[in-house]
């Protein structure tokens, strides 16, 4: 699954370069954390993970895992997630 992040005319909706929030959710584990930050880190490595926001889910089991990194382009974002996805 590729993210469309263009409108009808093929215009960016995202200007490149900018600070991005990545969210990936999953069941509550250290390992989801680092798995998250160590992809982002490879597609920018000026990732920090100071800049990692945790949610826990009501009932403690999941987790949501926002992390901002300067994005240059909008390959770098698919590389991410298409890379999450793997785990």
């Amino acid at each position: 699954m590729t993210i469309d992040l263009h409108t009808p005319d093929n215009q960016s909706l995202i200007d490149f370069p900018c600070d991005y929030k990545l969210k990936a959710m999953g069941k509550n584990a250290d390992s989801l954390v680092n798995c998250v930050y160590e992809i982002t880190k490879k597609f920018s490595p000026d990732a920090s993970r100071d800049k990692i926001q945790l949610t826990e889910s009501k009932g403690g089991k999941f987790v949501s895992v926002n992390i901002t990194f300067h994005a240059t382009c909008i390959e770098q974002i698919h590389g991410i997630y298409g890379e999450l996805k793997q785990h």
